[in-house]
């Protein structure tokens, strides 16, 4: 490195526009006022024991500022290794305690990971492998783990377990609250004002592959929950029915006039195509991992989105449902539905969502899968398969979804569509609120499971910009991150991106997992053989790997190989700490914060300006959705005192409906756009 590259480092780093010298390259000069602009990355050093590395199928950010991360089973089959040849056998053994126990907590202070202990894999002489459950906090900051999965079966079909499990962020042990009445692989809770949270869909306990359509409430303070059958409750989306033409393709036995099937002279019936002319008449349904939301008036969404409905060919539904919920003087929950307004498009699958932050109560889906919920979708080894769904309509969506919540009593809301949001097409994207009301999107691919995308999408509040919002491409990172993925907002403002999963890893009896495999039409999966960008035949290294992810390639595939897992993590830094703008500090803040009370922070910043407070629900998601996130601004005061330390007055939420009791991170941002550190605070009633 030369001097006078070495000197401009410093120069910046004193400026405030480079965080971590030693993350810039030599050659790097040119890209400083870039990375001012379009953000920085920086990559977290890996475990030094690789039996330590792995992904983040679920996570979630505790009130001491460390993630937890668990991921169970997680997508793998089981290798069994014979010579020289590999059989793979669909799923692994989840009532295995070695196979089930890979958890970790993340802290970002130090960059690095500490392994916990994971729940046992066996709770009432049944599987419990947190896999593809539902985290989410309750007020007191632990974390409830809801389902997961209960059983593999040959030929990707799952079943739900009926577990729940409770992290004790304080003391790192687990603990469970009961058992579900049904299985709930793929679930959604909401939590309520009251606290109590509403449990959606997921795949049913022993009978794989079937959404039960009911929900259950789950009282915290009693640990006791409530289940109710929706099948038969009016204008529920599983008594709503649903009529349209499909665009399949069928083959069927020809009949003559009187319906008797025709046969060829051998005696075997004589078959006709139907190209999309059979017309549907079925029920609706909610989806796995549905996209629900609370409305400011106490009601929930249920936006028709989701992460994969059975079968793979779904039934076309533009409808989306409000439902209220009564409580009783025994503490009996009633639920009624309405019919909400209908969509611009029909359901998706695989993108994401989250209460707007800049226009309080609205709701904004952003890309995913429409029509099919084959994530394997656009995997070049599909050939013919891939071009017979774009010619049936399927595609990734590039679009924004805004359901603008109602103005006035007794009205519904409204959707409004933006056909080319995102400017590309993107599935398993991550939505991140940020301190400064922008939102971050970022991970995912232009197909589910293929294409990563590395460059996220920063989107700033702009009224007269197309959804609400003009959007930037920030600077990209380094690692594909496809499904399973996560992103979360970090206390210092910056954010943690985490796993990718396009294929199924290979576990082998060692416990050793095999990363390096791909999806094969004929074997089911296989190692294949690799190549560099020369062609030049090469032995997959997964530390070479790292060092460049475009490194190895397959034929048949101009696209570089992408692990089945990404155990490398990365945290993005917004370009608002990069701009040189002298952070501030909030000194002190309550611990507790009580609706609607006046409350007072002290600060330390450079400026005689109020800036504003806000309020961010913890983070905790998975499957590109996160079902804590959401972002209170909170009506602040003025200044009082003298640079550089000031007194401030705010006002906390009334809305418990948006705001459910819990840990939040408090924000204080400058007038300049530069937030501070967060403290975290408990608000409750």
């Amino acid at each position: 490195m030369s001097k006078k590259v070495k000197f401009l480092i410093i120069l910046l780093t004193c400026l405030g526009l480079i965080i971590n010298p030693d993350i810039v390259r030599a050659d790097a000069t040119s890209a400083n006022i870039e990375i001012a602009t379009k953000g920085q990355w920086q990559t977290v050093p890996l475990p030094l024991d690789n039996k330590q590395w792995m992904q983040g199928v679920h996570t979630s950010l505790l009130p001491n500022g460390k993630v937890l991360i668990v991921n169970g089973s997680s997508n793998r089959n089981t290798l069994v290794q014979e010579g020289t040849s590999n059989k793979f056998i669909d799923g692994v053994n989840g009532r295995d305690n070695a196979v089930v126990d890979n958890s970790a907590l993340f802290d970002p202070k130090t960059n690095t990971f500490e392994r916990i202990s994971s729940p046992n894999a066996l709770e009432n002489k049944q599987s419990n492998d947190p896999f593809c459950s539902a985290n989410v906090h309750l007020a007191d900051g632990n974390v409830l783990f809801i389902s997961g999965s209960h059983r593999y079966y040959p030929g990707e079909k799952f079943e739900g377990s009926k577990q729940t499990n409770l992290y004790n962020w304080q003391d790192k042990t687990w603990s469970t609250v009961g058992q579900l009445k049904e299985g709930r692989w793929y679930p959604t809770p909401i939590t309520l004002a009251t606290g109590e949270l509403v449990i959606f869909s997921g795949l049913k306990y022993d009978k794989p592959n079937q959404i039960t359509p009911s929900i259950e409430i789950f009282d915290p303070k009693t640990n006791k929950f409530q289940y109710i059958d929706l099948t038969y409750v009016e204008n529920s989306p599983f008594n709503t029915k649903v009529e349209y033409t499909d665009k399949y393709t069928y083959t069927v036995v020809k009949k003559d006039e009187n319906g008797k099937p025709i046969t060829d002279e051998t005696g075997n019936p004589v078959t006709e195509t139907l190209n999309g002319s059979r017309k549907i008449d079925a029920y609706d349904s909610i989806d796995l991992y549905p996209r629900i939301f609370p409305t400011p008036d106490g009601k929930l969404l249920i936006t028709g989105d989701g992460a994969g409905k059975s079968p793979l060919e779904i039934h076309e539904s533009k409808k989306t449902y409000l439902m209220s919920l009564t409580k009783d003087s025994e503490g009996k929950f009633a639920v009624s539905f309405e019919i909400g307004p209908e969509r611009k498009e029909i359901s998706k699958v695989y993108g994401t969502g989250i209460l707007d932050p800049n226009k309080e109560g609205d709701v904004l889906l952003m890309g995913g899968i429409i029509g099919t919920n084959d994530i394997n979708f656009g995997r070049p080894y599909l050939g013919k398969y891939n071009e017979d769904l774009k010619a049936k309509g399927v595609r990734i969506a590039k679009t924004l979804e805004r359901w603008s919540a109602p103005k006035n009593p007794g009205e519904k809301g409204k959707w409004t569509i933006y056909p080319n949001f995102l400017g590309k097409p993107r599935a398993m994207n991550q939505a991140v609120i940020l301190p400064t009301k922008q939102i971050l999107t970022v991970n995912g691919g232009e197909y589910g499971e293929y294409k990563p995308i590395f460059e996220p999408l920063l989107m700033t509040a702009d009224k007269s910009a197309p959804g609400g919002y003009k959007t930037e491409a920030m600077n990209p990172g380094k690692f594909p991150r496809l499904y399973h993925n996560n992103a979360v907002l970090l206390p210092d403002a910056r954010v943690l991106v985490i796993g990718g999963n396009p294929s199924r890893a290979a576990r082998s009896k060692d416990g050793k997992v095999h990363v390096d495999v791909l999806p094969d039409p004929k074997n089911y999966y296989t190692i294949p053989q690799f190549k560099d960008k020369d062609g030049n035949v090469q032995t997959f290294d997964l530390d070479k790997y790292y060092q460049d992810p475009k490194t190895y390639f397959v034929d048949g595939d101009p696209e570089p190989f992408v692990p089945a897992e990404t155990w490398q993590a990365e945290i993005f830094t917004p370009p608002y700490l990069l701009t040189g703008r002298s952070r501030p500090k909030i000194v002190s803040a309550p611990e507790i914060l009580k609706y609607g009370q006046t409350s007072e922070i002290q600060l330390k910043q450079n400026s005689s300006k109020v800036g504003s407070v806000v309020l961010i629900k913890l983070s905790s998601g998975t499957h590109s959705f996160d079902f804590g996130q959401r972002l209170a601004n909170l009506t602040a005061g003025e200044l009082t005192g003298s640079r550089p330390e000031y007194t401030l007055d705010f006002t906390a939420p009334t809305n418990a409906n948006l705001y459910p009791p819990g840990y939040y991170m408090m924000f204080y941002v400058s007038s300049s756009g530069v937030p501070s550190e967060a403290k975290f605070v408990k608000l409750e009633a």
